[in-house]
């Protein structure tokens, strides 16, 4: 059975994957799978039929067949025929768009002159829609992204697997309005019982609203009746987002206040359904992974307190976590590491917990201004013009490619400033390690601590919640280096240059100095990150001083002198590296005398460390061969030949191609610091 079903797959997937819209022939080959999966679809195999012959099999296997078999049907409960639980994602903008004209959404959503009358007209086309059928044919007719993906999922329930629901995550969901259009799309599509509606809450804004959200779809009589009958309240937070906006120590504060009102809505409105809460993140500090071991990690992402709540309300709860990225090959990259994980997983899960009071609850005032100043600290971060610069002049250009979406902004010109928001949060984690200051982790906390010092190191001393959130800032402190960061600042200073074309005498190196001195006079972004810088610092040296202070009651060694030292020694090198770079994109020939511009573009794209790119365009303006010349008959001989028509072999070998090299050890030096510093993502 299992054979037949996945060669059924595999000529599925073949006809799918060589599908192109304005294909004819692709058409035809679409149309006539279609024709076969309704045909066919009485008899497809199916998670129930599998389950079925496998608790037959069991009680007649020896024990070492009895247990992977038992697996197997463990993971088809589980799974169904997937791999894993199906996740589907989809931003709120794109639910909002795909309802605009139907219920005429002039304004956003929220806006408090038509929020409600919004919510009642989605309410009512929720109460009154009666569900459409649905082809291949329509799928591929339908333009709007929201409606597309609500239809993949119903052809996906229909012919692949039906027997696990599918999470339908709703990023940058920030009012009740948008889960109410997604159940409106799930039951247009008839697929409201078999999706679970998720909201995620992870800006700055939706961790603020996200418990009010809750509360009015509780309220809502169409949802309400939705969530009775899948039978569970799917809950999405994310510490990507969240940490970069607002801070790691915040965001694991604004995370669990969330869960806390949750919670209480569900007891209010004695809803008897399973409480789920999905928490992202991945590679540790930069991500709200906490550093402390896994058990830690654990209770860091549900913290005691949230459990004993739920438990004292009755209400039954599923905790789910992601191991994303990096990080999650890490942790499951052999069989022992991988069961050792499971296990310790299951250990925590089932552990007694300590009862004892946790004055981090007791103490919310100060614990609501401590975080508060740290996020007021991180919103004037990513107000600040100049941060962007830090980030973006060539941050991420030091990485290698984080994901399948484009890591830097879209205008590439010289005059472009990057903003924060621009940057997704895997780069902007990434970036901040490269730079040598985890800002995201450890910013504002100083001035945080300032506020009251005394009353800080007693709920450090008392706490374990509290000391759990100090701890991300006592890593981050730890694997950070103010004179890095200054460093890689210092490498788009022209005083720099002009001091090394000073000691560089009479010869060739000087004159690039001083060359690279007037650009980056002209360019103008030094000065920008050096006013960062100094505001980062700031509040650095007062962190530092308090926790050494702390470091005096309580030593924190989790990072090693030796890491410390690999660090300093790779950042050295690979300064060492940018620099020799900038000295060779002053020996490119200036291809344009009559535009000036166009050559300071170019230099300008090697400032930025944007090398590929760079000398993609040399190699094309300087090609390391002559040019083939086709001048024709005149009926007589020439031997002089045009400065076009000579090759720049001498360029390309001393200059293009050494760029290239040293920008490839540039990057590899950038793994090297994320395993150093052990965010792997």
């Amino acid at each position: 059975r299992l054979s037949v079903a996945a060669a059924e797959m595999d000529a599925d997937i073949e006809v799918f994957s060589h599908f192109q819209q304005d294909n004819s022939q692709s058409l035809h080959a679409i149309q006539a799978l279609s024709r076969h999966l309704v045909e066919a679809a009485a008899g497809r195999t199916t998670a129930a039929q599998l389950i079925e012959i496998l608790d037959r099999t069991i009680p007649l296997s020896d024990d070492a067949a009895a247990v992977k078999l038992i697996a197997l049907a463990a993971e088809l409960r589980n799974n169904g025929l997937a791999l894993a639980r199906t996740h589907v994602r989809i931003n709120a903008t794109q639910l909002h768009n795909a309802i605009r004209k139907t219920i005429g959404l002039e304004t956003a959503p929220d806006d408090a002159r038509f929020r409600q009358g919004y919510v009642n007209a989605v309410t009512a086309l929720t109460e009154s829609v009666e569900p459409v059928s649905i082809n291949f044919g329509s799928l591929l007719a339908e333009r709007t992204s929201a409606k597309r993906l609500f239809m993949t999922v119903a052809q996906m329930l229909k012919y692949l697997d039906g027997s696990t629901p599918v999470r339908f995550l709703i990023a940058e969901c920030e009012t009740a309005f948008t889960p109410l259009v997604a159940l409106y799309y799930a039951r247009l599509f008839g697929v409201a019982d078999r999706i679970e509606i998720c909201p995620l809450f992870e800006t700055e804004k939706g961790l603020r609203n996200g418990s009010r959200v809750v509360e009015q779809l509780i309220g809502s009589q169409p949802f309400r009746t939705y969530l009775e009958g899948i039978g569970r309240l799917c809950i999405q937070t994310g510490y990507s987002d969240a940490g970069r906006f607002i801070g790691q120590p915040a965001a694991a504060g604004s995370i669990e206040r969330l869960k806390e009102r949750i919670v209480h809505s569900l007891k209010r409105h004695n809803l008897d359904i399973q409480l789920v809460f999905f928490d992202t993140h991945g590679e540790s500090v930069g991500r709200g992974g906490h550093p402390g071991g896994l058990k830690q990690r654990l209770a860091y992402l549900q913290p005691p307190h949230v459990m004993r709540l739920m438990a004292d309300a009755g209400i039954p709860y599923k905790q789910e976590s992601s191991f994303q990225g990096g990080d999650g090959y890490v942790y499951f990259l052999n069989r022992p590491g991988a069961l050792a994980v499971i296990a310790s997983i299951l250990e925590w899960r089932v552990a007694k917990q300590d009862e004892r009071p946790d004055p981090y609850y007791a103490e919310r005032d100060y614990v609501t201004e401590f975080l508060t100043s740290i996020k007021a600290f991180q919103d004037g971060l990513i107000a600040n013009p100049d941060y962007g610069v830090l980030l973006g002049t060539f941050g991420t250009n030091l990485l290698y490619l984080t994901g399948s979406r484009a890591t830097r902004r879209q205008d590439p010109s010289e005059t472009a400033r990057p903003q924060v928001s621009q940057f997704r949060a895997i780069p902007h984690n990434a970036v901040l390690q490269q730079l040598g200051m985890l800002t995201n982790t450890l910013g504002g906390a100083g001035a945080a601590i300032a506020h009251d010092p005394n009353r800080f190191f007693e709920l450090v001393r008392t706490s374990p919640r509290f000391r759990a959130i100090i701890d991300m800032v006592r890593h981050a402190d730890a694997l950070s280096d103010a004179d890095t960061l200054k460093a890689y600042v210092d490498t788009l200073d022209p005083g720099l240059f002009l001091l090394l074309q000073a000691a560089s005498g009479y010869t060739e190196r000087a004159e690039s100095f001083g060359r690279l001195s007037e650009v980056l006079e002209d360019w103008g972004v030094h000065s920008e990150q050096a006013r960062i810088f100094r505001h980062l610092f700031q509040d650095f040296i007062v962190l530092r001083d308090y926790l050494q202070q702390l470091d005096d009651l309580q030593p924190y060694d989790a990072v090693a002198a030796r890491t410390r030292m690999s660090l300093a020694m790779l950042n050295t090198v690979r300064i060492a590296l940018v620099h020799e770079i900038f000295r060779l994109g002053t020996l490119v020939p200036e291809f344009s005398s009559r535009n000036d511009a166009a050559n300071r573009r170019l230099f300008i794209q090697i400032l930025r460390l944007d090398i590929p790119a760079a000398v993609a365009s040399l190699k094309d303006i300087f090609p390391s061969h002559p040019a083939e010349s086709d001048a024709g008959d005149f009926g007589e001989p020439a031997t002089y030949r045009t400065d076009d028509l000579q090759g720049y072999e001498h360029e390309t070998l001393t200059v293009f191609e050494p760029m290239l090299a040293l920008y490839e050890l540039l990057r590899r030096i950038s793994t090297a610091v994320a395993y150093r510093t052990g965010f792997i993502g």
